[in-house]
């Protein structure tokens, strides 16, 4: 496995620099003997800390270094079977010798959210967590290998009810309100009880095969048999755009074979997509037909006038009415072409900002009708990452470039695009700074400005080979930075200071300052900005900011939108996470005083910490001279935890 962060990281940069928000000096600050030599060590998102030994999997209080607990059966437990579970407050643990089996742990209390071993279901395939309903919902096999599906309780691991292979498929699962459920199978939608399992309602996703529901039963026990690569991908969705509604999406895939005089077979796979909406009341259609389209599922996004849906091999976009399911862009309702398949869409008013395209980007900005206002897209090179609303103007980055956009012409502000992409975008209140990797040069763009200016006119380059890859915004003036180089420019461009730290490259080094700042990164695109949709692999992937959205101004209601609307209700399993959570939000909006810089001489390494405002040094941590150091830093705290045999060490202010 490999770490799973709370946040999607395909579309950022993870520099191995740290931007923490309190100095730091080298001062241990406790040791903690735990029971055997540490393996591995972890820090979670929120602050936890566990460190595996071949006495358990235990908890390290960060604040003082107490043991705050231990599951004894995670003893020995292989690293790589450790992950931070996606969009929750828990880590995933496969105990040692048994890669079947399965732990959920809360870090901070140590509490068992699930056993697969206790629970009787092994070779977990799928896990929703349910926060409105206190519940995961996993499917997996029991001893036998039969299927099963169970609903496991959130607060004391136990299962509350389980389904049989009927429900061996699931395409998507989602909460009703606290006491239900709905799910997908291959060929039927369901609303549940979430305490008793028992059936609310039952419905066949397309009313050509309602009338067909016993056949369609015995294909849906047989799901866990057929090929893997044809099984359908699905999701269901609700919105508060039309909150009496669940929506599905469901692609289908179609094998064909054909084989020729000379007995040469060639096979062809196609793809349809469906879309149907149900009443959440009682299951009935809302909409008079379902939609089909013969291409794959794509991006979708429920905006406020219907929900926007992007296939997932062609240019073609489709607005649906949430009343009737009929489209709304395009001739005859039949949607509109864009310039590659859509990634995502951001509303400005009554005009939508659309962003398509695979591995390089366009952008368009269409009416309420649909209707294209720029006389050409703005393309850049990349998959789209993020979308920055600026008055008048739009920032549009890739991975790789950066682009300033009048918002009523679509004319560039800039000149041209920007090489380094959307990791060396930065704001400033209403002024937007952006750094040319390919020039070395920063520029300005200021509130209501109709252009960008220049601010050094010496270009700023890197030693070691080494390009920027963040920008980031002081009073001092803006950093710009690297692996092993920092360097500030003032608001009026000259060069305050440029350092660099030459340093050893192997990755067991690098690797904890990497999560880090990973880390760190998810939770600014958290608290600053907002995304239309969450909703897994055919979801919007861009990262949208805009300063004035509820998300950068509520930030408690941002790490709700994260974690899941009911995480505000103070679960037992989540209510410490949810403090730690809303803590390291708030910490995104200070100014970052320090970085850290990995640097090595004669096979001793250590962690300088650098003082951003100007360049000087405010202390170091030693790693010894081993080139994989059992350390993990937690960004927000500056404090980092070093394993030597049973001793775990913290060094913070």
């Amino acid at each position: 496995m490999t770490h799973a962060l709370p946040l999607s990281f395909r579309s950022l940069v993870l520099s191995v620099i740290l931007a923490p928000v309190i100095s730091l000096a080298q001062k241990e600050a406790w040791t903690s003997q735990v029971d055997g030599a540490v393996q591995w060590l972890r820090t979670t998102s929120a602050g936890a800390l566990v460190a595996c030994t071949p006495q358990g999997l235990t908890g390290i209080d960060p604040a003082n270094g107490s043991i705050a607990w231990t599951v004894k059966e995670l003893a020995n437990a292989p690293e790589s079977g450790y992950e931070e579970i996606a969009n929750t407050p828990f880590i995933a643990v496969v105990p040692a010798g048994a890669p079947d089996d399965l732990f959920i742990v809360e870090p901070f209390g140590g509490q068992v959210v699930f056993n697969s071993r206790s629970a009787g279901i092994q070779r977990i395939a799928s896990r929703y967590f349910l926060y409105a309903n206190n519940a995961i919902v996993l499917v997996g096999q029991r001893a036998d290998k039969s299927a099963v599906m169970a609903c496991v309780d959130m607060g004391t691991g136990q299962v509350r009810w389980t389904k049989d292979d009927a429900f061996s498929k699931l395409t998507a699962c989602t909460s009703a309100g606290p006491d239900a459920i709905v799910l997908a199978t291959l060929f039927f939608a369901y609303k549940l009880d979430a305490n008793t399992g028992a059936e609310l309602w039952k419905q066949s996703p397309d009313p050509k095969f309602a009338s067909m529901s016993g056949l369609m039963g015995m294909l849906d026990k047989g799901g866990a048999n057929l090929d893997a690569s044809m099984q359908p991908v699905g999701v269901f969705l609700t919105t508060p755009h039309a909150p009496e509604l669940c929506i599905m999406g469901l692609q289908q895939t179609k094998r064909s074979e054909k084989t020729d005089a000379a007995g040469k077979t060639t096979t062809t796979i196609s793809y349809s997509s469906f879309y149907n909406a149900f009443n959440l009341s009682d299951g009935s259609y809302a909409w008079e037909k379902p939609v089909q389209v013969a291409q794959k599922l794509g991006t979708i996004v429920p905006l406020s006038r219907g929900l926007l849906i992007g296939n997932g091999d062609n240019n073609q976009v489709d607005l649906l009415s949430y009343k009737s399911g009929a489209g709304v862009w395009g001739k005859n309702g039949r949607g509109i072409t864009v310039k590659g398949p859509l990634s995502g869409a951001v509303e400005v008013g009554e005009r939508t900002l659309l962003t398509s395209g695979g591995s390089d980007m366009a952008a368009m900005l269409v009416d309420a009708a649909g209707t294209d206002l720029w006389k050409k897209p703005i393309k850049l090179d990349g998959a789209a990452a993020s979308v920055m609303l600026l008055g008048n103007a739009v920032i549009l980055a890739s991975a790789e470039e950066a682009e300033v956009a009048d918002m009523a012409t679509g004319v560039s502000l800039l000149g041209g695009t920007y090489k380094g992409g959307a990791s060396l975008v930065a704001r400033d209140d209403g002024d937007a700074y952006l750094f040319n990797t390919k020039t070395g040069q920063l520029a300005r763009l200021a509130a209501g400005a109709n252009s960008a200016a220049i601010l050094n006119t010496v270009p700023l380059a890197f030693e070691g080979k080494e390009k920027a890859t963040a920008l980031e915004v002081l009073p001092e003036g803006i950093v710009v930075r690297s692996d092993q180089n920092i360097a500030l420019i003032t608001r009026e461009g000259t060069v305050k200071y440029q350092k660099y730290f030459p340093a050893p490259r192997e990755s067991g080094l690098v690797r904890a300052l990497k999560y880090a700042s990973a880390v760190r990164a998810a939770y600014y695109t958290a608290a600053f900005g907002y995304t239309s949709a969450a909703f897994g692999a055919v979801s919007q992937q861009i990262q949208v900011q805009d300063a004035g959205s509820a998300a950068a101004k509520d930030i408690t209601r941002a790490v709700s939108d994260v974690y899941g609307e009911a995480s505000r209700m103070g679960l037992s399993a989540t209510k410490r996470f949810m403090q730690e959570a809303n803590a390291r939000f708030k910490a995104t909006a200070n100014t970052n005083a320090l970085q850290f810089m990995l640097t090595g001489e004669k096979g001793v390494y250590q962690l300088q910490a650098v003082n951003k405002a100007d360049g000087g040094l405010a202390g170091s941590v030693p790693l010894g001279n081993t080139k994989t150091p059992l350390y993990e830093v937690d960004g927000f705290t500056n404090t980092v935890y070093l394993a030597q045999g049973s001793a775990v060490k913290a060094f913070m202010h």
